[in-house]
């Protein structure tokens, strides 16, 4: 569905200056960039990243998330709610097929109604250009009180202890993690489950994307190290690659069964750090939005929130 119809506010502007990136000599070099390095937003003038039309139903699956958990849990939580983002990105999107200009995930959730009930919201990304970004479009909104961008990594533990240290140990918190790749360590993730204590996760696991092209590689050749180590980091393990299943599977070329066994190790380890509540949406056949919760009314306001598919079907199961 084109955000042209969206549900959710997204601030639709045409973007004539965008050249759409269509080929993949064009996707090389404007593609992962953290900001377009051609165009900037014909909304503010401030920098936009490029991405593919699926974004849409990413953002479309957090708002509804946002819209359900933090007015659910404003008063039931007797501390501060807080909402924070790695890999945050400018604030606004240019959709590359079809050169429409819309907020992105941090964006949307700023502008969304229901940010009233935030007490904090912290966005982390690499970029300090990206950060600067964000934190102009924050202050033009008139939250820089509540809202901040900050300059860090998902790798930097130090960096990322010293953000979270700053707010209330004992507030209910809600983290966006998305990447690109399947590299967030999974250290990453434990560092953020202790320092937070109350945290419901959302991370895009770059399955159809990353994964699809690389984890067969890196099962069948131990010589391809960068690739095995990169994901072993994400798994929080190296005896992924020991599994029988998966062994057979690589020896089969079946990438489907082994991106399947890789996503099922990745909630198993989350589920020993407590998240035994989880649920995955695919965005189209690029990546999945996995939900994690250490309780089961987090998993609830998730189901709630994913009864409508992003192009307003309502799920039959």
């Amino acid at each position: 569905m084109k955000p042209l119809h969206s549900p959710i506010e997204m601030d639709l502007a045409r973007h004539p200056a965008c050249k759409k990136c269509r080929n993949k000599e064009e996707r090389k070099l404007y593609l992962g960039r953290d900001h377009c390095e051609e165009v900037v937003s014909v909304v503010d003038e401030l920098p936009i990243r490029c991405v593919g039309e699926w974004a849409y139903d990413k953002i479309y699956r957090l708002v509804q998330y946002f819209g359900i958990f933090a007015p659910g849990m404003h008063k039931k939580w007797e501390r501060e709610i807080n909402y924070i983002e790695i890999c945050c990105g400018p604030g606004r999107c240019v959709l590359r097929e079809s050169a429409e200009e819309i907020n992105g995930t941090a964006l949307a959730i700023l502008k969304d109604e229901r940010f009233e009930y935030i007490k904090n919201a912290l966005f982390i990304d690499r970029s300090p250009k990206v950060v600067e970004a964000l934190n102009s479009r924050i202050n033009k909104l008139q939250i820089g009180h509540k809202a901040k961008a900050v300059v860090g990594d998902f790798t930097d533990r130090d960096g990322l202890v010293k953000h979270l240290k700053k707010l209330n140990p004992r507030s209910l918190n809600l983290v966006l993690i998305d990447p690109t790749e399947c590299n967030v360590p999974f250290s990453t993730i434990q560092l953020i489950a202790n320092e937070l204590k109350s945290v419901d996760f959302i991370i895009n696991v770059a399955l159809g994307t990353d994964a699809n092209r690389n984890l067969l590689e890196a099962v069948k050749n131990s010589s391809f190290k960068k690739a095995r180590a990169k994901y072993a980091e994400f798994l929080g393990s190296y005896s992924f690659f020991e599994r029988k299943d998966v062994l057979a599977a690589s020896a089969n070329n079946n990438r489907a069964d082994l991106r399947k066994l890789f996503a099922e190790e990745y909630e198993k380890q989350l589920a020993k750090l407590g998240f035994a509540h989880t649920d995955t949406r695919s965005v189209r056949h690029y990546y999945y939005l996995l939900f994690a919760s250490k309780h089961q009314k987090g998993l609830e306001f998730w189901n709630k929130a994913c009864r409508y598919d992003p192009d307003g079907q309502k799920e039959l199961f």
